[in-house]
């Protein structure tokens, strides 16, 4: 007996000419469809992710939002969504950087951003409820992760540089050069 499809699967593979079998980077546009039409509810889990929030709190000298020279560290989300984990970075002291393919999703993570970063929800914080000072900062970017049409967006350019990548959306690993450090949370 076959296992019926789940909906977002299902979501990609109706679409006239987007199936699995395609390359990731054409998926951008099944993923723009589901914001636009109000179906983010197949994959959103309403919070920041409790494994980031742990390994932020917990490997302070891995995860710290500082460098040794007291520079503050930038953190990039990509495929960010609605931006909690953009939110709960920026609150534990990194500028943080969501990028989403969806315009529409752009739009509702920065109202979501403005509302926390006033009034944060207690599950930006694990146990420790960590504190840094003053939070980072925000900022979301309308772009494909496959292109290069977001590197010039939101204060960035190509030489820009990221301390901490978080994804668990778009399999950044494929992408990180030669010797790059890569932390997997499950």
């Amino acid at each position: 007996m076959t296992q019926p499809k789940g909906r977002l699967l299902s979501a990609f593979q109706d679409r006239a000419g987007l199936t699995q079998d395609r390359p990731i980077q054409d998926h951008g546009s099944g993923w723009s469809h589901l914001w636009d039409s109000g179906e983010s509810a197949l994959w959103d889990r309403g919070e920041a992710s409790p494994a980031l929030v742990d390994a932020v709190e917990q490997e302070q000298e891995l995860l710290g939002p500082f460098t040794a020279d007291g520079r503050r560290k930038k953190a990039l989300v990509p495929g960010c969504g609605r931006g909690y984990d953009v939110v709960m970075l920026a609150l534990h002291g990194f500028d943080a950087y969501g990028l989403e393919i969806s315009g529409t999703a752009v739009q509702e993570a920065e109202l979501y951003a403005s509302s926390e970063m006033k009034t944060p929800s207690s599950y930006h914080y694990g146990t420790k409820k960590t504190q840094y000072g003053s939070p980072g900062s925000v900022t979301f970017i309308q772009g494909d992760f496959f292109s290069t049409n977001w590197e010039n967006k939101g204060g960035i350019n190509a030489a820009t540089t990221f301390d901490v990548v978080y994804d668990y959306t778009v399999r950044i690993d494929l992408c990180l050069p030669h010797g790059s450090e890569m932390l997997m949370i499950e």
